[in-house]
């Protein structure tokens, strides 16, 4: 049975959020179902969402490698991280074209994912489970009903590519379509997780032309656009010089060729500054559950009404939304307030200490408390009445990316 939510994070730019927001939503929605299981897959080349599952940023010393990734090698093999999922769901597509045979040749993801005479034949679905390793086993803070596809940074990716020739481009760089059958297998392969998952959640990073962020797009039922209040950032989503605007290079294409399944649900505004805990809601309609100051507020109306003139000018982008037609129908009330109260909210910024600790531990905010922590020679503890805002917020956002009746199982009380 297919897990009821999927959700891919992108966006073109970095430092946008996107990580540090997988990671607080995927805890969360663990914690407020713990009889449901919650998957996270690791498709970013820096495999950041692995270091802060598995026990956070936290490095030893200057280049040393982040704890959470040191301790994902240790625990993990090319065979069940992700870019053997990837190898493996390849093998799986050529053993169907072969009539059961696994072919020898090269591979559109690169040199680590061509096929080897030795390799047995992969099986038609392939088992997820496989794949999964469960966090909590070495970072306690972590839900115990939270699994991670892992990736391991340049140790998953950089071997995996050659340096020289057509066949050996890196990964990132690699054109054309010839990846969406592997879609399909990876899409098979979701649907046939066992039926106590019921969230995924794909991390991707800023390469969005790059092809596992292409595969979260064609696998997910929907997409979470993290934003930042630059409009350079902004535009970049629409156009950009590297051809890798999200929007425009990316969703738009895949629409047009049918392989798009994850529309956006949500666009959320990332560090936003508070005046105040308690809700609000801004001029155009976008709510959260803390007030932002005033100047935030207008420059959130004003990059979301950006987005719609984008999407009445060229009615390609609304089609990249989730259910446009019925959400810009006109029936009641202002088509601007209704776009934009349907699909965006805003993630209020955490202050320095809860985020870096949060960051550093690898502790999401959903079990962090007014403890004083230590890690990295800095020491420090957040206040009850910060935390217990954060853990709303935290919720707010969870509730608002899973639509629907299922989404008030995640409205569960929270540990404050």
């Amino acid at each position: 049975m297919a897990p009821t939510h999927s959700h891919a994070f992108c966006n073109n730019r970095g430092g946008v959020g996107k990580t540090y927001m997988v990671f607080q939503a995927a805890c969360e929605a663990a914690r407020a179902r713990p009889l449901k299981k919650v998957l996270v897959v690791d498709f970013s080349l820096y495999s950041d969402i692995s270091a802060l599952l598995m026990g956070g940023t936290a490095r030893e010393k200057f280049n040393s490698p982040m704890k959470g990734l040191q301790v994902t090698v240790e625990n993990t093999t090319e065979d069940n991280r992700v870019e053997g999922l990837i190898r493996d769901l390849e093998h799986a597509m050529d053993t169907d074209a072969a009539g059961g045979e696994s072919p020898v040749g090269g591979s559109i993801f690169g040199a680590f994912f061509t096929k080897k005479t030795t390799a047995p034949p992969s099986p038609a679905t392939i088992d997820l489970t496989k794949y999964l390793i469960r966090p909590s086993d070495h970072n306690p803070a972590i839900p115990p009903n939270l699994y991670l596809v892992p990736g391991a940074g340049k140790i998953s990716w950089k071997k995996t590519q050659g340096s020289e020739g057509e066949h050996n481009q890196p990964l990132w760089t690699r054109k054309g379509d010839q990846w969406y059958p592997v879609a399909l297998k990876l899409r098979d392969a979701l649907d046939a997780l066992p039926s106590d998952f019921d969230a995924v959640m794909f991390d991707t990073d800023h390469l969005a032309a790059c092809v596992l962020t292409k595969l979260a797009l064609a696998v997910c039922k929907s997409m979470v656009l993290p934003l930042s209040f630059d409009d350079a950032d902004f535009n970049r989503l629409f156009e950009d010089v590297t051809d890798n605007a999200l929007l425009t290079d990316v969703m738009l294409p895949m629409n047009d060729a049918g392989y798009l399944r994850a529309k956006i649900s949500r666009v959320v505004f990332s560090n936003v500054s508070s005046r105040e805990n308690k809700p609000s809601v801004t001029v155009c309609g976008i709510g959260s559950p803390f007030t932002p100051i005033k100047a935030v507020k207008n420059q959130m109306d004003v990059l979301a009404q950006q987005m719609l003139a984008a999407c009445d000018h060229d009615d390609r982008y609304m089609q990249l939304f989730a259910d446009a037609d019925a959400s810009t129908e006109p029936t009641s009330g202002n088509r601007r307030d209704m776009f934009v109260a349907t699909y965006f909210t805003a993630m209020k910024t955490t202050p320095e200490v809860a985020a870096n600790m949060s960051k550093l531990r690898g502790q999401p905010l959903c079990t962090m408390t007014t403890e004083t922590y230590i890690v990295g020679g800095l020491q420090d503890s957040t206040g009850k009445g910060v935390l217990d805002a954060l853990k709303a917020e935290v919720q707010h956002l969870v509730m608002g990316m899973l639509p629907g009746l299922g989404s008030e199982a995640y409205n569960q009380p929270l540990q404050i």
